[in-house]
């Protein structure tokens, strides 16, 4: 197991993720000190083929010694592998491959909406390219996972108050959510509209990941389930105002959030009433 020498790997200094895993690869010695380097600082030599616009989308991993660039799933596999040489077998059968490839992408092209960062003046931008069919589907599995979340979450709740639980009502209550913004912000959001609605989604999953520890506590009493959704809904309405400020699009989103909430509350407690 040897580790990869003579390489930068170029990574988005403005995405936690992307710092995680290259500043990870360093300290577990799979490539040698100062492979990670930032995109935003990395300087293009004349003897260097980089793909920078690519590599805005796709990590770019540099052979500065042989002139040899790999992009994306690529430049992690070819770490990988050359630590564990054995891997090279499964990582490169084709369903694998093909497996890893769109999961890559898929966190790629929507890692500014998990996390976001504010544009700084005067730094070469690393965001990339808005791909419509990654932002909707990581839209409708975040829709899709919130709701059975939210579906197991409320069953004790629902029995106190004697309401019905159904996992239909959790999932049209997300998407109504993402209707609602929609109508309500698209002349105001325009371009930034898919933006917004990848940030909100996040902020589910958020809430979501927030909730599961309850759900592994078996006999709860039921008041502290409620007081800890409250809690968590405090959270979350604090970090949608905060991702609407990195995004620059003022209070109406928020606002809007907060009044559909509020709006369907009432409605399922007025189709409740006995």
């Amino acid at each position: 197991m040897e580790t990869l020498n003579n390489h930068k790997l170029l990574v988005d200094a403005d995405c936690p993720m992307c710092r995680m895993y290259g500043k990870g690869f360093e300290k577990a010695g799979w490539v040698d000190k100062e492979t990670y380097s930032p995109y935003q600082n990395f300087a293009v030599s004349a003897d260097l083929s980089i793909d920078m616009n690519k590599a805005r989308n796709e990590i770019a991993l540099v052979d500065t010694e042989h002139k040899v660039v790999w992009y994306g799933i690529d430049a992690l596999k070819h770490i990988v592998t050359n630590r564990f040489p054995t891997l090279n077998p499964v990582l490169g059968w084709k369903p694998v491959d093909f497996f890893l490839r769109k999961l890559y992408k898929f966190i790629s092209f929507n890692r500014k909406v998990i996390a976001p960062s504010a544009m700084k003046e005067g730094v070469k931008a690393c965001v990339p390219d808005l791909n419509v069919k990654y932002r909707l589907l990581y839209i409708v599995f975040v829709a899709i996972l919130s709701s059975f979340v939210l579906y197991q979450y409320t069953q004790p709740i629902n029995a106190v108050v004697g309401w019905q639980n159904h996992l239909g009502r959790e999932f049209m209550i997300c998407a109504g959510q993402i209707l609602w913004q929609i109508v309500f912000l698209k002349r105001l959001l325009k371009e930034k509209l898919l933006d917004y609605l990848g940030n909100m989604m996040t902020v589910s999953m958020i809430g979501t990941l927030l909730l599961l520890p309850m759900l592994l506590i078996k006999e709860v009493w039921t008041f502290y389930y409620l007081i800890y959704f409250i809690v968590v809904v405090g959270f979350m309405l604090w970090e949608h105002f905060r991702r609407s400020k990195i995004l620059k699009i003022g209070y109406w989103p928020t606002i809007s959030w907060v009044i559909y909430r509020i709006v369907v509350l009432g409605i399922i407690v007025l189709l409740n009433r006995p």
